[in-house]
C-alpha cells in the first residue's frame, strides 16, 4: 500500500499563446482633437519608420500654425527694437530703462515663439488644418480603431503596430504551479499550426495574476523562431521546474479534508500511518508534485488511502 517517494523533475503544462512583447509594440495616437480624414494602411500591412499611416484635419492646428507664425514676426519685431535701443544707448541718445525694456519683450517674444514652435513639430506634419500620422518605428499593423470621417479626442489611439521579431510565448499556468517555475527554466512549445515542437527558456514570470482563472502568465522565449512564427498563434508549453528537483506523487495518494486541506498518510517506523498536510501543485496526468511537507525517504500510502480516513475525498 505504500511506496518510498521517489524525486523527479516537475514538469508545468500550460495553454499558451503566441503574442508580441510589450516592447514590441506602438501605437499611433490622434495629437490633436480633430476629424479623420484617410487612412493610407489595413491590417496586415507591413510599415516603415516614418511611413505616412494617415490624415487629421483640425481647426485647432490650424489655430497653432497661425499662431507661431505670429509668435516669429513679433520676435522679429522684438529683435529689432532691441537692437535699435542698444544701438541709441552707446550713441549716448538712448535711456537705459527703454534698453531693458527692449530685452523684456525680446525675451518674451522669444519664449513664445520656442513655445509655438515646439507646438508645431509634436503635431507633426502637414500644413494649414492637416497632420499627417506616421508609423513611429517599422511593423505590421494589428488594428485600425477609427474609420475615415469619424471625430476623434486628444490621444485617441487610432492604429496599433507590431514589430514581428518581439515574439514570445505567453503561458497560463495555474497559481499552484507558479512556485515550481524560475526564470530560465527549460520549456518546451508545441504551436497547433507548426507539426515540430520548439525548445525555449522562460524569460519573465507576472507578478499579476488573473484573479477569476487563478492563473499567472509564464513568458518563454523560444532558442530558435520558426518562419512561420506569428502572433496569436495558439500552442501548449511543457515547463521544467528550475533549481531543486521535486517530490511528485499519484494523484491517488493525495486526499482533501476540510473542503480546503489536502494530505498523505506516511508510513511511520513503528508501522502506523500519520495525516500530514501538503502543499500541492497543478495535478497533470495522474501526477501531482509536492511542494511542501514532505522529505525525500518518507513512504506514503499511495492507494486505498480513503481506507484510513473516510471522512476524506479523493484529490481527483
Amino acid at each position: 500500500m505504500g511506496i518510498n517517494l521517489q524525486i523527479s523533475n516537475a514538469t508545468v503544462q500550460a495553454p499558451a499563446q503566441v503574442a508580441f512583447r510589450a516592447k514590441g509594440l506602438s501605437a499611433v495616437g490622434a495629437v490633436v482633437a480633430g476629424r479623420l480624414t484617410r487612412v493610407n494602411v489595413q491590417v496586415g500591412d507591413r510599415v516603415k519608420a516614418g511611413m505616412p499611416m494617415a490624415t487629421l484635419e483640425s481647426p485647432e492646428v490650424a489655430q497653432t500654425r497661425s499662431d507661431t507664425i505670429r509668435a516669429r514676426a513679433e520676435l522679429e519685431r522684438a529683435q529689432d527694437r532691441a537692437k535699435r535701443q542698444a544701438v541709441m544707448q552707446r550713441s549716448g541718445v538712448g535711456l537705459e530703462i527703454e534698453r531693458a525694456e527692449a530685452d523684456v519683450q525680446l525675451r518674451q517674444a522669444r519664449a513664445d515663439y520656442e513655445r509655438g514652435v515646439q507646438a508645431v513639430r509634436l503635431l507633426g506634419d502637414g500644413v494649414g488644418q492637416t497632420v499627417i500620422l506616421r508609423a513611429p518605428r517599422d511593423g505590421v499593423v494589428l488594428g485600425v480603431k477609427a474609420s475615415v470621417g469619424a471625430a476623434v479626442d486628444k490621444g485617441a489611439v487610432l492604429l496599433e503596430l507590431g514589430e514581428p521579431d518581439a515574439l514570445w510565448v505567453a503561458a497560463d499556468v495555474f497559481d499552484n504551479d507558479l512556485p515550481l517555475i524560475e526564470k530560465g527554466a527549460k520549456a518546451t512549445v508545441r504551436i497547433n499550426a507548426l507539426p515540430n515542437a520548439v525548445a525555449g527558456h522562460v524569460v519573465a514570470v507576472s507578478a499579476d495574476m488573473q484573479a477569476d482563472l487563478r492563473r499567472g502568465v509564464v513568458y518563454i522565449e523560444l532558442d530558435d523562431t520558426p518562419l512561420a512564427f506569428k502572433p496569436g498563434m495558439f500552442a501548449s508549453a511543457a515547463i521544467a521546474a528550475a533549481g531543486p528537483r521535486r517530490i511528485v506523487l499519484p494523484t491517488t495518494a493525495v486526499l482533501i479534508k476540510d473542503k480546503n486541506q489536502t494530505v498523505v498518510y506516511v508510513e511511520m517506523a513503528n508501522g502506523e500511518f500519520e495525516p500530514r498536510k501538503v502543499l500541492i501543485g497543478q495535478a497533470r496526468e495522474g501526477q501531482v508534485p509536492i511542494l511542501d511537507g514532505l522529505a525525500d525517504g518518507e513512504r506514503v500510502v499511495t492507494s486505498d488511502a480513503l481506507l484510513l480516513d473516510s471522512a476524506a475525498a479523493m484529490l481527483l
